[in-house]
């Protein structure tokens, strides 16, 4: 009992030592504190990470520099911006951080193709205009910001303009859309105004290639279980329909009656045809989504421990209890006789000396050629039979499974793995025959085949901007425990007698019994860190006294004729699991290496006990 506790204690301190790994490698990669000067982020890599930045007087092209490094994101600068910021922020979305820090410096973000970002020092606007006309307000923008911009002759109106410190792009947006008039961008930065409803007249095809996401796919991992049930949409889709969410989204954002949006599933391509802002929305909408995900491996550690302490004490008369018989030619004995004292039976048989018929002993050497020693025996007693053990047995015997599977998974994606074996059993089926009997018939059981092993069913969600995952996870563990022995119910079945009396319909049928341990949760983890997802500890006591009628009674001299023994068991069951998440190619190596480390250190373990066993200590 005292090695299985230690056991348990020393598991669980393992435990408490993974989980603090995280903190440790972030010490040990130079991670810098909260409260340092600089860009900290919590997930390195991650195009949705949360930045937090305490900067003063840096230079804007470092503090850039390291945004880029830290999101990985395409971001580029124009040239001539020398600036200095301070800023204070805590867990801010980089893209909304990236955008407060260019604005104190006097910049602005603009997106252009492919998602990258440009930081430029546009002019900015003072100036104030009453009841003038539109196109003489659009010409000072353009004649103050150098841009090429041509104004349709169907702009027309008067308008009333008050700006002060205004880059002159958002000038040009805010006049036009005033009148009801639209900016048109078209290649090589030309502006375009126009009346709205041109706009539709001219209608824009882009092709738009998907890199990461595609619709659902046709499989879906399930775990059977009375304890989980799946509440997700099993509904067949019909021929050439396609389960994806991202193209019902852009269909919604079509212009109705003008646009068209299709999705080429060969090629995993949106085309789209509409109005140039709204193809413009669409390839800005994709290029957010499409990114690549980030990947989750989980170490699962399914550990089951079982200790028994059993104590017997006592004389066991064995399973049939006491018996004795008597019989002959099986055990010779002098009883009844007393052979060499004189008697009567001493004549039977010769002795050594040749004075009498009487042997002395075993030694015949010393007798005469001639003498015989008649091979009769005169009496046997039989206590073959007789079974009385004296048992003092005291035993303590610890097991252990350890089953630990692993899984790689995309972020957001259902995952499961299945280790085991498949069992087939039969079941009874009682026919009436022809003659107007019973018949006995066997066929395959509905539930057949039994599926013995572990499963494990993750779904793993990373949040954005950190290093946490929320695991939706369901382990699963099924075995046979069954007490059958022969070869009509071999280990994990049981036998059970099927039909009645001594009709042809009577048998016996092997059936097996299956011991099941499921847990279904959602945790919040850490990369890195291990938690303990469910402990089940069961303690079994038992006593059994075994004993003669009436002299095992006897105060005192019942102890000989009686037996007990004392049985506790005592079984624990642990999950450990780890998530870890895996965002880049570096990731997925050092991944790879820690398995293979761990794999060699369970290899020299094995090699040590395997040497300790023939060689010993």
């Amino acid at each position: 009992m005292q090695a299985f506790n230690n056991v348990i204690g020393f598991t669980l301190v393992v435990a408490s030592a993974l989980a603090t790994l995280p903190a440790q490698e972030a010490q040990a990669s130079g991670t810098q504190p909260q409260n340092q000067e600089g860009v900290i982020s919590q997930s390195e890599g991650d195009r949705a990470s949360r930045l937090t930045l305490r900067l003063k007087d840096r230079d804007l092209r470092d503090v850039v520099q390291s945004i880029r490094r830290k999101t990985n994101a395409n971001i580029i600068m124009a040239p001539g911006i020398e600036e200095a910021v301070t800023i204070d922020l805590h867990d801010v979305y980089w893209r909304q951080a990236l955008s407060l820090v260019v604005e104190q410096a006097g910049c602005i973000v603009t997106e252009g193709a492919a998602g990258v970002l440009k930081i430029e020092k546009p002019p900015r606007v003072y100036f104030a205009f009453e009841n003038t006309d539109i196109q003489k307000v659009i010409d000072t923008i353009a004649k103050i910001s150098g841009a090429n911009i041509v104004v349709a002759p169907e702009v027309k109106g008067t308008i009333t303009v008050r700006l002060k410190n205004i880059p002159w792009r958002d000038a040009l947006d805010a006049t036009v859309k005033t009148l009801g008039f639209v900016v048109v961008e078209e290649d090589r930065g030309i502006l375009r105004v126009v009346p709205a409803a041109n706009i539709e007249q001219d209608l824009e095809f882009k092709t738009i290639p998907l890199r990461f996401i595609r619709p659902s796919s046709v499989f879906m991992p399930i775990i059977t279980s009375e304890y989980v049930k799946d509440l997700r949409n099993t509904q067949p889709t019909q021929q050439g329909q396609i389960n994806f969410s991202l193209l019902d989204t852009l269909q919604r954002m079509i212009t109705q009656d003008v646009g068209t949006l299709e999705y080429i599933q060969e090629t995993n391509m949106i085309m789209v045809k509409d109005t140039k802002p709204v193809v413009e929305t669409i390839a800005r909408t994709i290029a957010m989504m499409d990114v690549e995900p980030s990947q989750v491996q989980l170490d699962v550690r399914f550990v089951t421990t079982s200790n028994d302490d059993l104590l017997d004490v006592g004389i066991s008369p064995g399973g049939n209890g006491w018996s004795a018989s008597l019989g002959l030619g099986q055990i010779p004995t002098r009883l009844p006789f007393d052979l060499g004292a004189g008697g009567w039976d001493d004549s039977f048989i010769a002795s050594e000396t040749g004075t009498g018929p009487f042997v002395d002993g075993a030694n015949t050497q010393n007798l005469p050629a001639a003498t015989t020693i008649p091979s009769v025996v005169f009496g046997a007693l039989n206590f073959q039979e007789v079974t009385a053990t004296l048992r003092l047995l005291a035993r303590d015997s610890r097991s252990e499974i350890l089953q630990a599977p692993q899984i790689t998974t995309l972020d957001n994606s259902t995952a499961t793995i299945f280790v085991g074996e498949a069992v087939r059993y039969a079941q009874a089926r009682v026919e009436q025959g022809q003659a107007g009997g019973l018949l006995l018939a066997l066929e395959e059981g509905d539930e057949s085949p039994v599926n013995i092993g572990f499963q494990l069913l993750a779904t793993p969600h990373i949040v954005p901007g950190s290093d946490k995952v929320i695991l939706e996870v369901i382990p699963q563990r099924t075995s046979l425990s069954g007490t059958g022995t022969s070869a009509i119910a071999p280990a994990g079945f049981d036998i059970f007698e099927v039909g009645g009396g001594s009709s042809a319909g009577a048998g016996q049928i092997a059936l097996p019994r299956v011991a099941s341990s499921t847990l279904s949760t959602t945790v919040l983890l850490r990369s890195g860190e291990t938690a303990v997802l469910g402990g089940l500890k069961s303690k079994t006591e038992s006593e059994t006294t075994t004993k003669l009628p009436l002299l095992g009674d006897i105060p005192l001299l019942g102890y000989l004729f009686k037996n007990k023994t004392q049985q506790t068991t005592m079984s624990t069951l642990l999950v450990f699991i780890t998530p870890q998440i895996i965002r880049s190619a570096e990731d997925m190596t050092d991944s790879m290496q820690r398995v293979l480390e761990e794999r060699m250190r369970d290899h020299r373990s094995n090699l040590a006990q395997t040497r300790e066993a023939i060689f010993g200590n």
